[in-house]
């Protein structure tokens, strides 16, 4: 059965009105030539033909601008964008007729996720990888992301021919420093994540240590308390491990897993420093 012409338009359309900033559509086979064997799109759903993305729900520019980190911890989740996810593979399959998948968050084993949605954004025009990690859209800046994997034949969106990053002050500090926000607050060479180089305003290299910046980013939800609770059963003195127990860090996690499924990695100083992660309102 065709797809209606005008199919993408409509879906796209609905997912905006349910709270999506932004809505595109990646080519199935496009992304399965970049993505590891187990975690492309015709791995998780056979005969897959589109990959439906939508990015939304990021942190409001007060969330940002708060002296305190727990703020960033609280409001920082993907719930609110998973929904519209979800709701576009109800209307794939219910008004359609073609299968539809929703993409779970998390891992599938490790650190791996199912599918890696800043993939699935970047093929779909939706943003672009920035020196810190994370896609960045040029008119909303930092999202979070969902998706539906579908047997659909929907056209596929154009990836974004000038990315995000550098911002204009980003290039601007490197000529002057040799560096980038980003990479000055987390530099690899002094215990952080980050490293790169820009040439003639463009990166031309990156390094994200992604190991190092999982053992800071997991302080809450499921990660944050399996390194609470491991080392409260290994720590010998009895004042000690119930100071652990019943302390700030381990009643924050318990409620970082009350308030979300996905609150997973929170650290967010590479963000908070972005020019280009905070989109292009400019707040007063």
């Amino acid at each position: 059965m065709p797809v209606p012409p005008n199919a993408a338009a409509t879906l796209k359309s609905g997912a905006l009105k349910s709270g999506a900033l932004v809505c595109g559509v990646a080519d199935a086979a496009a992304f399965d030539a970049h993505a590891p064997a187990g975690h492309r799109s015709g791995d998780l759903l056979p005969g897959a033909k589109s990959v439906v993305v939508v990015g939304g729900a990021q942190p409001r520019a007060g969330d940002w601008a708060a002296t305190s980190p727990w703020v960033l911890q609280t409001m920082g989740t993907t719930e609110r964008i998973q929904s519209v996810g979800r709701k576009l593979a109800q209307q794939i399959e219910s008004e359609l007729g073609y299968y539809a998948l929703y993409v779970p968050p998390g891992t599938a084993s490790g650190d791996a996720p199912f599918l890696s949605l800043m993939l699935a954004a970047q093929l779909a025009g939706l943003g672009s990888r920035s020196l810190a990690g994370p896609v960045l859209n040029r008119e909303h800046g930092f999202m979070y992301w969902s998706a539906a994997i579908t047997t659909a034949p929907f056209e596929a969106d154009a990836p974004e021919k000038e990315p995000a990053c550098p911002a204009p002050p980003c290039r601007e500090m490197w000529e002057r420093e040799q560096t980038t926000p980003c990479l000055k607050i987390c530099p690899a060479s002094n215990g952080g994540c980050l490293e790169g180089k820009l040439e003639n305003g463009r990166a031309v290299r990156t390094f994200y240590d992604a190991a190092r910046c999982n053992t800071r980013v997991h302080t809450h939800w499921i990660g944050g308390f399996q390194k609470v609770l491991e080392e409260t059963l290994n720590e010998r003195d009895p004042d000690k491990r119930k100071m652990l127990l019943y302390g700030d860090f381990m009643t924050r996690t318990l409620w970082a897993i009350t308030y979300s499924s996905t609150n997973i990695a929170q650290c967010f100083e590479c963000m908070r420093v972005c020019p280009a992660a905070h989109g292009l309102k400019e707040m007063q």
